[in-house]
Formats: C-alpha cells, sequence, structure tokens
C-alpha cells in the first residue's frame, strides 16, 4: 500500500502526523513503514486551466518517509508524468510546496505595493511592470491585484510561520507580505 499526501501543509506533517495516524489504524504503535506501507508526500501543482502546463508535463516532487517510498511513490508518479523530482525528505517536499507559494505571495504583496507607490508618484503602474518585464533574466511579472486571491497563496505560507514560531523564529517577510496584501 502507497499513500501520498499532496495538501499543502508544514514541514513534518507527513511524518509527524500521518504515520502515526495510519500506524495507528493498522493496531499497532509503531509500524514498518517502507515494509509493510510506504509513505511520501508530492505537492500538488496544478495550475487549473493551464492548458501549456498540464499534470504530465509538470514535473512532480515527491520526497519519501525513506528511501524505498520515494522509489515506490516515484514509480506510482513516472508512469503518468514525465519528470519526477525525487529530494531527500517528506520534508523537503513539503517545503519545496510552502517556497513555491510563499514566494508567489511575497512577489504579489510586492506589486501590490508598488501599484501604491506609483499612485503616489503619479505614474502608470501597468507602463512600469511592462516595461520591467522585457528584462530577459532576474525579473518575474506578477501583476496587482485585490489580495492575494486564490485559495492557496493567501493562507498556505502561514502554514510554514507557525511552524516556525513552534521553533521560535518569526518569519518576518510572510508576516510583511500579509499586511501588505
Amino acid at each position: 500500500m502507497l499513500v501520498v499526501l499532496e495538501s499543502t501543509t508544514y514541514p513534518g506533517t507527513t511524518e509527524e502526523l500521518l504515520l502515526p495516524m495510519l500506524c495507528q489504524a493498522m493496531g499497532v504503535e509503531r509500524c514498518a513503514v517502507g515494509q509493510q506501507f510506504f509513505l511520501a508526500f508530492s505537492p500538488e501543482r496544478i495550475d487549473p486551466g493551464n492548458q501549456r502546463y498540464t499534470v504530465e508535463n509538470t514535473p512532480k516532487v515527491v520526497g519519501g518517509t525513506t528511501p524505498a517510498c520515494r522509489e515506490v511513490a516515484e514509480a506510482l508518479y513516472g508512469a503518468i508524468i514525465e519528470r519526477i523530482v525525487p529530494v531527500s525528505s517528506t520534508q523537503a517536499a513539503e517545503m519545496v510546496k510552502l517556497l513555491e507559494n510563499t514566494f508567489r505571495a511575497m512577489n504579489i504583496a510586492l506589486v501590490n505595493e508598488i501599484a501604491v507607490m506609483c499612485d503616489k508618484l503619479e505614474l502608470d503602474p501597468w507602463e512600469v511592470i511592462e516595461a520591467a518585464a522585457t528584462k530577459p533574466y532576474g525579473f518575474m511579472k506578477f501583476t496587482p491585484g485585490l489580495g492575494v486571491g486564490g485559495h492557496c497563496i493567501p493562507l498556505d505560507p502561514f502554514y510554514l510561520s507557525w511552524k516556525l514560531k513552534t521553533l521560535n523564529y518569526n518569519a518576518r517577510f510572510i508576516q510583511l507580505a500579509a499586511e501588505i496584501a
């Protein structure tokens, strides 16, 4: 049996929460993950409506609780997805998704603030953004909008922020992006 968590969550969820639940469901205190069953994390990377990047051609990140778990998950996804990107652990795979969504949240907050700055300076933010987007390297175009939008971008960075607070660390960029967005 292979169990793969794909929902965005904080690093450690797969092994700290899901693994004990699976062991309990099996009726044992400690179960042989990687032998009795296989456990992995692989973040979903769906962009609804995007016809260029589909499930099949969007690289799939996979981290296993053990190397055997990762290999079984790679085999499953490899049957339908062109490129598998193995990482060292479920925690690394969980962090990949949080980096992707936190990156988007921060850049959306930044461009929203740039739009406010342009308004104060009596500049057209769309003109500024379009001109900046002509740079072929080191710049990725984001456009202003109402907040950061969607169902995941406004929330996902806070999974990471919460986890870091349990480790006595304040994720200041995440907090600032939330204030601006």
